[in-house]
């Protein structure tokens, strides 16, 4: 759930409820206050008839008065009357319906003739008028509420799309762009101060890369020549016919290794080159061609282990740069090579896609992991974990995609999308 639905949610549930308590609450003190001032008017009226009584000795006239009614009933013995307030129910002859009253009822001896008096006024109006107020006030509440929703629905978006503006530049950020960090100033301080504190742990970000980036193209372009040189002084050792059996394998065993780090060298240099963009030239590629130059290359190796080939080749031109298009087919087949199985199978095809799939362990390899640098899926002597990384990297500079699938009997696929 998106942050401004859930506030607006948690706002609309709150005020709602607010309303309805303060609503409530409204009611029965409006209630309190109304029938406390009818008490009040009854005990003036009670004391008017009995000022009247004293002075005239005989009971007023009753006079009509809406929503008030007074009776006069003559009495043989006292009742257990009483001078409070109370509420009952009267049966209305004009209305035909029964309705709620307040009351007070008291006696009265007038020339020894004792009369009960009962003055009640109505509180259907009473009633009437609260009910009036509470639809006035559920009427506000919805108002106020759509009003509410309506100006956090324009307001809060205006207000957080700076927030949005932010989160669009960061996810398009890129440290290999080597680009600025600019992010929109805005009145919110909050914003600002969170977007001062991307930018410089962004910008610290592009600057380590920068540097980490800078130490291996130097470090690989410095171990050119020590390495060219321990590889001379190794081939005149294995050539000098009285080493010893032992110190052959030895002298063998560091030739090999001095290979591999070799290998690594020059793909550490290829990664940083194709990341500093040197391959920029495009030209159009038959890659038909280019790929059975390539199958040709290793058909021999792929004979010696009995690896059967199967082809579905037909005529693609596409836009690249054919340096890297060669390294990208060559560590696609390298790939399908190393992680082979004797007597197994590879499976070309080349259509509007080209797919590359192998015989090889009965798993799927972790796609989060297969394209990352120095990650090795099957460990093996020769292996760096860097021939797929350099096929990513291939394919994102050249706009390409490259994906893999397993498919059972042990069939894996990389596949390219131009």
């Amino acid at each position: 759930m998106k942050l401004f639905a859930k506030y607006n949610r948690i706002n609309v549930l709150s005020t709602v409820i607010i309303f309805l308590i303060g609503c409530a609450a409204f009611s029965f003190l409006l209630r309190y206050v109304i029938i406390n001032q009818i008490d009040e008017d009854l005990k003036i009226e009670k004391n008017e008839i009995l000022t009247y009584v004293k002075t005239n000795n005989h009971l007023p006239t009753v006079v009509e008065v809406k929503d008030q009614y007074t009776t006069y009933a003559l009495i043989k013995k006292p009742v257990n009357a009483t001078n409070k307030v109370f509420t009952n129910k009267v049966y209305d002859k004009e209305e035909h319906e029964q309705e709620l009253r307040r009351t007070i009822r008291f006696t009265i001896n007038i020339n020894n003739d004792l009369y009960m008096v009962n003055v009640s006024k109505s509180l259907e109006g009473a009633d009437e008028l609260i009910q009036t107020i509470i639809i006035i006030t559920i009427t506000l509440i919805l108002l106020i509420l759509a009003a509410t929703f309506i100006i956090n629905r324009i307001v809060l978006k205006k207000l957080w799309q700076p927030f949005y503006s932010t989160l669009l530049i960061t996810q398009q950020f890129n440290l290999s762009n080597n680009q600025a960090i600019n992010f929109n100033t805005t009145t919110i301080d909050e914003f600002n101060y969170l977007n001062e504190t991307l930018s410089n742990a962004l910008n610290k970000a592009q600057q380590d890369y920068q540097s980490l980036k800078e130490f291996t193209e130097n470090a690989s372009h410095e171990l050119q020549t020590p390495l060219a040189v321990i590889q001379s002084k190794l081939d005149i050792l294995i050539q000098n016919e009285k080493l010893s059996e032992a110190e052959s394998q030895s002298i063998q065993s560091a030739y090999g290794a001095l290979q591999n780090l070799s290998k690594l060298n020059q793909s550490l240099l290829l990664l940083a080159k194709i990341e500093n963009k040197q391959f920029s030239e495009q030209t159009d590629i038959n890659i038909k061609q280019l790929l059975e130059t390539k199958i040709n290359q290793f058909s021999e190796l792929w004979k010696s282990r009995n690896i059967i080939l199967q082809q579905d080749i037909s005529d693609k031109i596409i836009k690249g740069n054919f340096q890297l298009i060669e390294i990208l087919l060559n560590n696609l087949l390298s790939n399908a090579t190393k992680h082979n199985v004797n007597n197994g199978h590879i499976k070309i095809s080349l259509r509007s896609n080209l797919e590359v799939s192998n015989t090889g362990i009965s798993h799927s390899l972790d796609e989060k992991q297969l394209f990352k640098r120095f990650t090795i899926q099957e460990k093996t002597a020769i292996n760096h974990g860097l021939g797929l990384s350099i096929v990513q990297q291939i394919c994102i500079a050249s706009g390409y995609n490259c994906s893999y699938i397993y498919s059972a009997p042990n069939l894996h696929t990389f596949k390219v999308t131009w």
